[in-house]
């Protein structure tokens, strides 16, 4: 059981990582590899509830902090979006008038 939660906390870690990295294809491969460790821990019936506990505990905070970061990374490209949705219809207008 140890083995499934350090599996966890060594994915978890890597997890970390690949998100300050801004790696996101990496941050989708760990996130499904979490997903099995999690799966792992919790079904293992010799698992260590408390140890369990402390590991998905942090591995929740760490998603909180990863949906805030894509929320804002979201908020920023719309931003970018609309810019560029803008200067184009600018454009289309200045092409009107010459």
């Amino acid at each position: 059981m140890a083995n499934a939660v350090e599996q966890l906390q060594a994915t978890h870690t890597s997890l970390i990582e690949a998100v300050k990295a801004g790696d996101w294809q990496q941050v989708g491969e760990l996130d499904r590899l979490c997903r099995q460790h999690v799966h792992q821990a919790m079904q293992d019936p010799q698992r260590d509830d408390q140890q369990v506990a402390v590991a998905l505990e942090s591995l929740s905070e760490t998603y909180r902090e990863v949906v805030a970061l894509c929320q804002a990374v979201q908020g920023k490209l719309a931003e970018e979006l609309q810019g560029l949705q803008r200067g184009r219809q600018g454009a289309k207008v200045y092409q009107m008038f010459n």
